[in-house]
């Protein structure tokens, strides 16, 4: 930690303090509470000192606030909160230490924004005043700690930013940041918490006044669904392309139904959740630029990239939807997917109306014969994935990520939950229920997945969560402060890292815009490209042993499943966190 964060100077005796009546800090974390925050994610610092104080005079009078959760790492308490919304559906509030604190949390923040995440993210401000308030300035930190717009870091990521500037309206202020944060496309919001505002006393007439509502979702337009509808009724081959839909598990049933009784495909873009069951017999892969072409009706829903267009394109005349609910992701500088029919809508109710419409027009009379050329494309497309695990089998030698995510589907069970920062293979895992799976953000800020599984384990206590990141992803996460609070807060993840060695993502992008360039001679020779390679890595299991855990390198294939085994042990029955290191190609 930064100790020039933490370091008070000389100061003059500061302003007695008025403890008989309730501070803002007070009653600004009794309204977070009523508002349903079940959990402040706190990276403590000079700005602090009102809300420490009110904790310790909580537990002193018995006032019921959220839950403090201590973050040495500020990618920590964003992450965490990233996690705890994932498994939940309820938003939770952070506050980090000014500027320095909410700069080193903007990564997180646009992971949160790119993944339509609500979060009541605050941060303190250096004090207003040079002397003379409760509160004021005391330490030299609060001089060069200050900047002419600290929000303006963020503006771009969050929905709302503003400045509490007095205890009058603290409801005010918190109801309207929910209720912008709940409010589709989803988000977080940013409110600054200057210390002297904080520290004051709540006016005597000070009353609370009733949570406001969040505001009802979008509805599909009748229309918009019923040219859907007569679209997939004529179709020849239409196909869903999902990426976020499964947000809202209750829609990957109805998603289900509506492909098996249409004769409907479906196929992945980047899918960052359970969308449909991975066994869906209509299930056409987890790359749907591959297959976007074949289709004369392309349905893409809540899917910001829903093909790469330097790849593959749909047809020049398809019959093309896109729905969600924000369809155009207008936080996108630049997205110009073509569109026949753009509906808002949240997922579950589109999904709803073109079933209900779809079965008004008797589409279900046209699905057979489509129905049976998708079933037996889905089982050519799993025909050539068994054809690559035999391969992957006879070929042998380091651990590849098929086989890594393989062996993880073998011991995860139906009810744990597995987080993926990158390195699972989605087409070797056999996912069917709702809420088990979570992959990183589109934006791709590194160092996501151990935060998000322990806000996962804490919105999910009982359940196994597996988190697994390659090894650059992991440095990324501050391991040793992840570690710190899995131990501090009895949060028994199972970390797995899939330790290569190197930026694959770097090489594999680069070979792909260059594919007979001299990188790949370069990779041929040295096993990487050129600023890809990260040399020795440190032994990332002595981090979880560190910190109480259990750690263990696993080398070869023979030991992975044992590992795994010893692994889950340790983290079900011994209640520790652990992390397995694999060695892997």
């Amino acid at each position: 930690m930064n100790m020039l964060r933490e370091l008070p100077g000389d100061a003059a005796a500061p302003p007695a303090s008025d403890t008989s009546s309730p501070s803002v800090a007070e009653a600004y974390l009794s309204l977070l509470k009523t508002r349903g925050i079940d959990y402040f994610y706190i990276g403590a610092g000079t700005d602090t000192a009102p809300i420490v104080e009110a904790y310790a005079k909580g537990a002193q009078t018995g006032q019921d606030f959220p839950t403090p959760v201590v973050a040495v790492h500020e990618n920590l308490a964003v992450g965490m909160a990233h996690g705890y919304y994932m498994v939940t559906g309820k938003p939770q509030a952070v506050m980090l230490h000014v500027t320095v604190g909410a700069a080193n949390a903007v990564c997180g923040l646009m992971n949160a924004a790119r993944s339509q995440v609500p979060m009541f993210f605050t941060a303190g401000r250096t004090p207003l005043y040079e002397k003379g308030v409760l509160g004021a300035r005391n330490s030299p930190i609060h001089w060069a700690q200050e900047m002419f717009d600290q929000a303006g870091m963020a503006r771009e990521l969050v929905k709302w930013d503003y400045e509490l500037r007095d205890g009058r309206n603290v409801d005010e202020v918190v109801d309207r940041g929910l209720s912008i944060a709940m409010a589709e496309p989803r988000g977080p919001i940013y409110l600054t918490l200057p210390r002297e505002v904080l520290a004051q006393p709540m006016p005597a007439d000070y009353q609370r006044r009733p949570a406001q509502p969040v505001v009802s979702p979008a509805y599909p337009d009748p229309h918009g669904v019923a040219r859907i509808a007569q679209a997939i009724k004529q179709a020849r081959y239409p196909l869903f392309v999902v990426s976020s839909s499964g947000a809202d598990t209750q829609t990957v049933a109805v998603l289900d139904a509506l492909l098996r009784n249409y004769g409907i495909g479906v196929a992945e873009s980047m899918g960052h959740y359970v969308n449909v069951p991975y066994d869906h017999p209509h299930h056409l892969g987890h790359d749907a630029t591959a297959v976007v072409a074949r289709a004369d009706v392309v349905i893409a829903l809540e899917s910001d990239v829903p093909w790469v267009p330097g790849r593959a394109e749909p047809a020049a005349d398809a019959f093309i939807a896109q729905i969600g609910v924000d369809p155009l992701f207008q936080d996108l500088p630049l997205r110009s997917f073509q569109s026949t029919v753009t509906l808002v809508s949240r997922a579950l109710p589109f999904l709803q109306a073109l079933a209900a419409e779809l079965a008004r027009i008797a589409a279900a009379d046209s699905a057979a014969a489509r129905a049976a050329t998708i079933s037996a494309d889905s089982q050519a497309w799993r025909a050539t994935l068994a054809q690559q695990v035999a391969q992957d089998q006879a070929q042998g030698g380091l651990i590849t990520k098929q086989y890594l995510s393989s062996a993880i589907d073998q011991v995860r069970g139906e009810d744990s939950i597995v987080i993926s920062e990158y390195t699972i293979r989605a087409e070797h895992m056999s996912f069917t229920q709702p809420g088990s799976y979570f992959l990183n953000s589109t934006a791709g800020g590194l160092g996501w997945g151990f935060p998000a599984a322990l806000g996962a384990q804490q919105a999910a206590p009982d359940k196994l969560v597996i988190c697994v990141q390659g090894d650059g992803a992991y440095m990324f996460t501050n391991p040793a402060s992840c570690h710190q609070a899995a131990e501090m807060h009895g949060l028994p993840v199972l970390m797995i890292v899939f330790n290569n060695h190197h930026w694959q993502a770097v090489e594999q992008t680069t070979l792909a815009v260059y594919p007979d360039g001299a990188t790949r001679a370069h990779v041929k020779e040295h096993g990487h490209a050129p600023l890809s390679g990260l040399g020795h890595m440190p032994d990332f299991e002595l981090y979880a042993q560190a910190s109480g855990g259990y750690g263990e390198k696993v080398s070869t294939r023979e030991q992975l499943l044992p590992a795994l085994q010893r692994a889950i042990h340790a983290v079900t029955v011994e209640k520790r966190h652990a992390l397995l290191n694999v060695m892997g190609a």
